[in-house]
């Protein structure tokens, strides 16, 4: 298994910092490695350097201007930045690379909730669950739309889809949490 491989086992695992460090020291001998650079820009946006992350993923981008996981990592770093304008920009242009990804999709829902158009949300995070059926983060979101227009019952039917699969334990409290106000709106 190549350096590559191992960063992007390391990113899917959320050891960013490990991928980071094994991707730098790739970057020493072959600086002009455009996986790295783009891999090295994910894991800083994930690590919440989205300074650096926003300069490594143009400088791949200038490489090779089709890559759509660079434009969806270039979106979410400017997500956290909170600069939505560029952010939209640099999430259309990942779906438009590839229009079948579910997690640019979410990435779109989760824009949409921040600019508080949940109508918009709701149909990216549902279209994002219709192609990946297991990914917690989009049922998350979802539900908090649902919520957000008044639509309990859905809400709740989603929460219940969410137990079913592997969630950390701080966002299964939180739904539980909620279900038990969804549930007492239902008795009053």
């Amino acid at each position: 298994m190549g350096v590559i491989e191992i960063a992007e086992t390391l990113i899917t695992n959320g050891q960013f910092d490990d991928a980071k460090k094994i991707l730098n020291q790739l970057l020493e001998d072959d600086p002009d490695n455009n996986e790295a650079i783009c891999l090295v820009g994910i894991a800083l946006t994930e690590i919440g350097e989205n300074d650096k992350a926003i300069k490594a993923l143009r400088f791949c981008l200038k490489n090779n201007e089709y890559n759509a996981a660079a434009w969806e990592a270039l979106g979410c770093a400017w997500l956290r930045k909170n600069d939505y304008i560029q952010a939209k920009e640099a999430l259309e242009n990942a779906l438009r690379f590839e229009p079948e990804n579910w997690s640019i999709l979410r990435n779109l829902g989760v824009l949409s909730i921040l600019k508080r158009d949940y109508k918009k949300a709701r149909e990216q995070l549902e279209s994002a669950v219709a192609k990946n059926r297991n990914d917690y983060k989009s049922l998350y979101a979802l539900v908090y739309v649902c919520v957000n227009l008044k639509d309990f019952q859905t809400a709740e039917k989603l929460i219940h889809d969410v137990f079913i699969l592997k969630i950390p334990d701080e966002i299964r409290s939180d739904l539980e949490n909620l279900l038990v106000k969804i549930q007492s709106k239902y008795l009053y």
